[in-house]
């Protein structure tokens, strides 16, 4: 997040938005994703996995190769809709 703008990736591209993250959550209701951390919302059909790192944070992996962190205060709520389970072996 750079200020009050919001970077999207899409599969069509990237695009900066005029926007406060808390503002384009609330225009995401009803889709499929969530909060992962304070600067990242991520859509659940963009998850090919999860990785741990050593200190057991967990990382979540797209599809484009991008890698988001999930913060330890939302990292139960993606443990609960199953990404974790996209991990791979």
């Amino acid at each position: 997040m750079e200020d009050h703008y919001v970077r999207a990736h899409t599969a069509e591209g990237s695009d900066l938005i005029l926007m406060r993250l808390r503002d384009a959550i609330a225009e995401l209701a009803g889709l499929d994703g969530m909060q992962v951390h304070r600067s990242h919302w991520v859509a659940a059909a963009a998850v090919a996995g999860v990785e741990r790192k050593p200190d057991g944070k967990l990382v979540l992996v797209l599809r484009d190769g991008r890698r988001v962190p999930v913060s330890r205060s939302h990292a139960a709520a993606v443990r609960e809709a199953g990404w974790v389970d996209k991990a791979g072996p």
